[in-house]
């Protein structure tokens, strides 16, 4: 399959190309879901083995667990980031090379991931609102630290610029691919709940998790791209670049 074309697109064409890549790459991407997921599962799985633990869950417990299922997304959105990237610029999607890429960058994307959701947390109490501008303003930080190699400060100042007079655009695109995620994730955990067992609802989340969550990721990095293409004209620069006969790659950051 072909690299989507680069152009502007609208929250459904992004999503759509989304999919696209996702079916392209299928096992790859179900690859790198499993190599950030699983470990997540083998602690839930410790866990609800033992009956006598779910008798005495504290506040505490369900704050780590929260924390923990919140860091596993960022951790593999991070590698799933790389490896739709890899597609959207044609070149051929390799975990290994994407989670080399990215796991020297991990510490910066744990810390990053916890400061957007705290600050996220925190807009919870303007009525949601604050919750969804830090989560559009900021929308970038992950690609941004994994492409572009940015830090901390840089990258959540290079997400806010980017988002500027676009952050209705980013919250109904990540909103889209978020809700259709939720519900086939919902639907099939609402089945699994009959089973009335933890374990068995725990494998079958996992199983739901590493197959669909890699559209939210891939739906990140292109409107990472489509936010570029549209403030920085990127289009116009990988088009010249391949007319030259450059190779496809990351381009820098003006």
């Amino acid at each position: 399959m072909a690299p989507p074309a680069l152009r502007p697109r609208s929250p459904s064409e992004l999503v759509d190309a989304a999919f696209q890549i996702l079916r392209a790459h299928y096992a790859q991407f179900v690859m790198c879901s499993a190599l950030a997921y699983l470990p997540w599962l083998l602690v839930q799985l410790v866990f609800y083995s033992d009956p006598s633990r779910l008798q005495t869950i504290s506040p505490t417990v369900s704050v780590v667990f929260g924390l923990g299922i919140w860091l596993v997304f960022a951790l593999m959105s991070a590698v799933l980031i790389v490896c739709a990237s890899q597609a959207y610029l044609g070149e051929p999607v390799d975990v290994g090379i994407a989670v080399r890429q990215a796991l020297p960058r991990m510490p910066l994307v744990l810390v990053g991931a916890i400061l957007r959701y705290t600050m996220m947390f925190l807009g919870l109490f303007l009525f949601l609102i604050g919750a969804l501008y830090v989560a559009a303003r900021y929308f970038a930080v992950t690609p941004l630290i994994v492409l572009e190699d940015k830090g901390l400060r840089g990258a959540f100042a290079r997400s806010s610029e980017l988002s500027r007079t676009r952050k209705r655009h980013v919250i109904n695109t990540i909103g889209l691919a978020t809700v259709i995620y939720w519900v086939l994730a919902f639907g099939v955990q609402l089945a699994a709940a009959l089973f009335g067992n933890l374990i068995v609802q725990a494998l079958i989340g996992a199983a739901v998790t590493i197959m669909v969550y890699p559209v939210v990721a891939i739906t990140e990095a292109l409107l990472y791209y489509d936010t570029r293409i549209k403030s920085e004209g990127l289009d116009i620069e990988l088009m010249a670049g391949a007319l030259e006969g450059v190779p496809p790659q990351q381009p820098a950051a003006p």
